[in-house]
C-alpha cells in the first residue's frame, strides 16, 4: 500500500520540500545546458601529434614547462569575484559607437573596445579581435569575472566584419554568444589550432574558419597574417586545459603590426623581433599579471620590455580597463606602462575605448583623472 501522511503540518512540509527540490533540479538543469552550450567542442587530437609544441595530448609553451601558481605570493583582492575597491569611481570616458560610425574599412584605423576586444582596419580589411561584450564566464553571471565597464558598442551594432581574429579560448577572449551572432555575418574567422572546433559547435561553417599553428600564415587581401608563439595556456572548463593553441599575430601590410594576445614575458618576443626586424605598432597586454602567477601574464614594465624586444616604434596598451583579473586598481597597470615607456624612450599611445586611433593621434592623459580613482 502507498504510505500516507496524516498530519497536516507534515503534508505541507513534504509538499514544500518536493517543490523546492523540483525548482532546484530545474535550475541546475538549465545552468547545465547553458554551460554545455557555451563551452564549445574540442578538436581531434590526432591532428597535432606531429607538432613539436604538442606533447602528451596537450599544447606546450616554448620556454617553460610550467606556469606556476603561488597562492602564498598572490597579492590583492577580487579576481574572479568582484572587488569594488579596484574599480573606477565613475564610468571611464569613452566614445560610443554604432554601425553609422563606420564606412568602408580604411588603410589604418583602430578602435579599442575594452580589454582585448578591438576593431582594427588595415589596407581595406576590417578585423574584430577577441570580441567579448558580457562578463568573462560561460553563464554571464555578474559575480564571476564581471565587467566594470560596458563596451562602447553592442554586438548587434557592429559594422560589417571581414575577419574575426581569436587569440585563444579563454572566456575573456572567446564568447559563445558573440560567435553565434557573427557566425552568418562575418566573412572569415582566423584562430589558433583547435579553436575551430569551438566555433563549429556554435554554428560557424567550417569553410569560414582558418586555423593557424605557430609560424603559419594566411593571406587576407594585401595583408599577410601570421600566428606566432605566446607563453600562456588554454581552457574553458576543468577538463580541457591546453587542448587548443594560444597565439599572437603579426599583420604585414602597409604597416607591420603586432597583436600580443595573452602572454607572460619570455624569449619569444626577441625571437619575433629578430624574425620581422621592426614593427610600427605593438598592441600589448598590460594587465592581469600577479606575483602569484608570474609567468602567465606580463606586468606593465614587462610589456614595455617586450615591445623593445620586438623593435616596435610604438606601443598601444590593451587587455585592461574592463576586468580586475590582476587584483589591482584599474589604473595601476596603465600608470606603470606609461612610466616605464617614458623611462625607455618608447612612444606609447592610450586611446579611450571607442576613440578613433590613427596616424597623428595625440594623447590627452584621460586615465589620470583623479575623479575616476579610489586613492
Amino acid at each position: 500500500m502507498k504510505p500516507t501522511v496524516k498530519h497536516p503540518i507534515l503534508k505541507r512540509l513534504l509538499k514544500f520540500t518536493l517543490i523546492t527540490l523540483g525548482v532546484l533540479t530545474l535550475i541546475i538543469a538549465i545552468l547545465g545546458v547553458m554551460l554545455y552550450r557555451n563551452l564549445g567542442g574540442l578538436p581531434d587530437e590526432s591532428r597535432f601529434a606531429h607538432l613539436p609544441y604538442y606533447k602528451n595530448g596537450q599544447f606546450v609553451n616554448l620556454y617553460t614547462d610550467d606556469l606556476p601558481y603561488y597562492p602564498d605570493k598572490a597579492t590583492g583582492q577580487g579576481g574572479f569575484v568582484r572587488f569594488d575597491g579596484y574599480t573606477p569611481k565613475a564610468r571611464l570616458p569613452m566614445v560610443d559607437l554604432n554601425q553609422a560610425t563606420f564606412g568602408q574599412p580604411e588603410n589604418f584605423t583602430y578602435y579599442w573596445l575594452g580589454h582585448a576586444s578591438a576593431i582594427l582596419e588595415l589596407d581595406g580589411v576590417r578585423f574584430l579581435t577577441d570580441p567579448v561584450f558580457d562578463n568573462a564566464n560561460p553563464l554571464n553571471l555578474p559575480l564571476i569575472a564581471p565587467r566594470f565597464q560596458e563596451a562602447p558598442i553592442t554586438r548587434q551594432n557592429l559594422p560589417a566584419i571581414d575577419v574575426v581574429l581569436i587569440t585563444h579560448d579563454h572566456h575573456d577572449h572567446l564568447e559563445a554568444t558573440t560567435i553565434r551572432h557573427l557566425a552568418d555575418k562575418a566573412e572569415r574567422f582566423v584562430v589558433p589550432l583547435g579553436v575551430g572546433a569551438r566555433l563549429e559547435s556554435w554554428g560557424v561553417p567550417s569553410e569560414k574558419i582558418t586555423e593557424l599553428g605557430w609560424g603559419d600564415s594566411t593571406q587576407i587581401g594585401k595583408i599577410k597574417l601570421t600566428a606566432e608563439p605566446t607563453q600562456h595556456y588554454s581552457s574553458r572548463w576543468t577538463n580541457d586545459r591546453n587542448k587548443t593553441l594560444w597565439a599572437s599575430f603579426v599583420f604585414e601590410g602597409s604597416k607591420r603590426l603586432y597583436w600580443s594576445g595573452d602572454t607572460g614575458y619570455a624569449e619569444h618576443f626577441s625571437d619575433i623581433g629578430k624574425k620581422y626586424g621592426e614593427f610600427d605598432i605593438a598592441f600589448m597586454e598590460i594587465d592581469a599579471a600577479n606575483a602569484g602567477w608570474p609567468k602567465t601574464h606580463m606586468f606593465a614594465h614587462q610589456s614595455v620590455r617586450a615591445s623593445l624586444d620586438l623593435n616596435a616604434k610604438k606601443m598601444a596598451p590593451m587587455h585592461w580597463g574592463v576586468f580586475s583579473l590582476g587584483r589591482n586598481p584599474w589604473y595601476e597597470s596603465i600608470d606603470n606602462a606609461v612610466k616605464s615607456a617614458k623611462e625607455h624612450n618608447l612612444a606609447i599611445d592610450v586611446p579611450k575605448m571607442g576613440e578613433k586611433y590613427t596616424d597623428g593621434f595625440v594623447n590627452d592623459n584621460w586615465w589620470e583623472n583623479k575623479a575616476l580613482r579610489r586613492e
